[in-house]
C-alpha cells in the first residue's frame, strides 16, 4: 500500500508523490490517478524529486507538465512540514485554517495500474 497526500487550498486538490518512496508514472498514469471517476480526484499532482523536496514539479490532471505557483509550492510546505523532512521552517508558508489535508492509501493493484501504460491501453481497445 502506497501513501500519498492530498491538500485543497482555495479549492484547488493538490496531490503530493514524493519520489523517495518510488518514481512518479508517466503522463497517463498521472491521468489515471488525478481522475475523478477511476482515481483519487485531483486537479494538480506535485512531485517531489528524491533528495531534493525544493524542486518541485507539477502535472496538470491530463498529465502534461505546468509551472509551479504560489498555492502549490503552500500545499509542499504542509507537506513537508507534516513529514519529517528536514527543512528550515524559515522557507515554508504558514498553514491556514482554510486547508484541507487528507492522506491518500493507493492499494497495491491500483499503484500497478498506474504503470501498466501498455496493459491499459490494450485493455481500452479491446
Amino acid at each position: 500500500m502506497r501513501e500519498l497526500e492530498k491538500i485543497t487550498i482555495s479549492g484547488v486538490r493538490y496531490m503530493i508523490w514524493d519520489e523517495s518512496h518510488g518514481i512518479c508514472p508517466d503522463a497517463s498514469g498521472i491521468k489515471l490517478l488525478l481522475s475523478a471517476r477511476d482515481g483519487v480526484g485531483a486537479d494538480i499532482l506535485l512531485v517531489l524529486p528524491k533528495n531534493r523536496p525544493l524542486a518541485v514539479c507539477a502535472y496538470a490532471n491530463d498529465g502534461h507538465k505546468i509551472s509551479v505557483g504560489e498555492e502549490a509550492l503552500r500545499a509542499v510546505s504542509i507537506s513537508l512540514k507534516r513529514s519529517t523532512a528536514p527543512i528550515s521552517e524559515t522557507h515554508l508558508f504558514p498553514i491556514e485554517n482554510s486547508v484541507d489535508y487528507v492522506e491518500v492509501r493507493l492499494t497495491d493493484s491500483f499503484f500497478a495500474r498506474l504503470f501498466d501504460t501498455a496493459g491499459r491501453k490494450s485493455r481500452l481497445a479491446g
